[in-house]
């Protein structure tokens, strides 16, 4: 009776680490390889950088950004489709299948249709990065703005500026923002806040900076009144 038991019990743990084995997905088992990361060490690096970004942490496949087959072996299989994906004048489309306000308000903007004419305007992966996602820092967008837009090419060069005061509004906003989510009683005021957040973000990935000078005004005065009263409903 025990050896019986014994032999059903080795069977489910062997099926359990078969099934295991067989889901693996074959491009992270490959691209985090020490054998790769000495043949091919920037798409080593690559892999590292994406198991410690958002997409990684939240538990995304390299498939899902890339596309391709994660469950062959066969590298040429693997690989189908990959480049297509890829490719510059698709990233939009590709983070647009997650981020879909995101795309949708960067398709109004005046990058998006200089992209899709000639395809040298900034898109996802210049402001946000492929894989460290630290667009929250404002130096970084400074930098990223003046590339195009500086004196000696008389492109616009006060968007740097612009850029810099309204990202800088929009991280404080947020800091406003999760304060009031935690402690505000008043889930109501919560919800028009996330409403003006969405409407702030579309905004900015439009580079209307214009309406978002008016809404980042309007939602900080919200924010500041709205904690005021969170701080004193935490006294009482």
């Amino acid at each position: 009776m025990m050896r019986t038991q014994f032999l059903r019990t080795s069977l489910i743990v062997i099926a359990i680490f078969g099934a295991v084995a067989a889901s693996a997905d074959q491009c992270v088992e490959c691209h985090k390889s020490p054998l790769f990361r000495v043949q091919h060490k920037t798409l080593f690096d690559y892999y590292v950088a994406f198991e410690q970004s958002v997409h990684g942490v939240a538990g995304l496949s390299c498939s899902d950004c890339h596309g391709g087959d994660t469950k062959t072996e066969d590298p040429a299989l693997a690989h189908i489709g990959v480049v297509e994906n890829v490719r510059y004048d698709k990233v939009p489309a590709t983070c647009g299948e997650c981020h879909v306000e995101e795309h949708d308000s960067f398709v109004g903007s005046k990058h998006y249709q200089i992209m899709s004419d000639n395809g040298t305007a900034p898109n996802c992966v210049t402001c946000h990065g492929a894989m460290e996602m630290d667009f929250i820092f404002v130096s970084k967008v400074r930098g990223t703005c003046t590339f195009c837009h500086n004196v000696g090419s008389g492109n616009a060069p006060e968007v740097p500026d612009h850029a810099e005061y309204i990202l800088s509004q929009i991280n404080i906003i947020k800091g406003y923002k999760h304060y009031v989510e935690t402690y505000s009683k008043d889930r109501e005021l919560v919800a028009a806040i996330d409403e003006s957040y969405d409407r702030l973000s579309s905004y900015w990935h439009r580079f209307d900076f214009e309406e978002v000078a008016v809404e980042s005004t309007n939602l900080l005065g919200v924010l500041r009144e709205a904690k005021a009263q969170a701080m004193r409903d935490r006294r009482k």
